[in-house]
């Protein structure tokens, strides 16, 4: 009887899991509106009509179907461009988040201390 059940908890799991897998085509769409396009101001390759974003975007394409993980597209775009070459460069850099939030805790900090020391 519990046959039955496990049986279908595994295909129910089989065939929910491709969904939760990234396909070429999306890796592609994710990564092509993420690298800027060097010759356009402020164009991503997606949107970039120029023959040099046609060239970055072919070689983006052969480094997805050589199944190349996303740390390694990411690592050649930017040894060959530089950080400015990802439209998103804040997921990497957490200075741009701890600074700020050192610099509010120290705020806090001389606040209370002003606000509870007696005179």
């Amino acid at each position: 009887m519990y046959k039955k059940y496990l049986t279908f908890a595994l295909i129910s799991i089989l065939a929910f899991v491709p969904q939760f897998l990234p396909d070429d085509e999306s890796r592609f769409d994710e990564w092509s509106k993420s690298l800027l396009c060097p010759v356009c101001q402020g164009e991503t390759i997606y949107d970039s009509p120029s023959e040099y974003a046609d060239d970055m975007r072919s070689i983006l394409q052969e480094q997805i179907n050589n199944n190349m993980t996303d740390n390694d597209i990411y690592e050649f775009w930017v040894t060959r461009y530089g950080e400015k070459i990802i439209t998103n460069p804040i997921e990497r850099n957490y200075e741009v988040v701890l600074i700020p939030l050192f610099l509010v805790l120290i705020f806090i900090y001389v606040f209370l201390r002003k606000l509870y020391v007696k005179k």
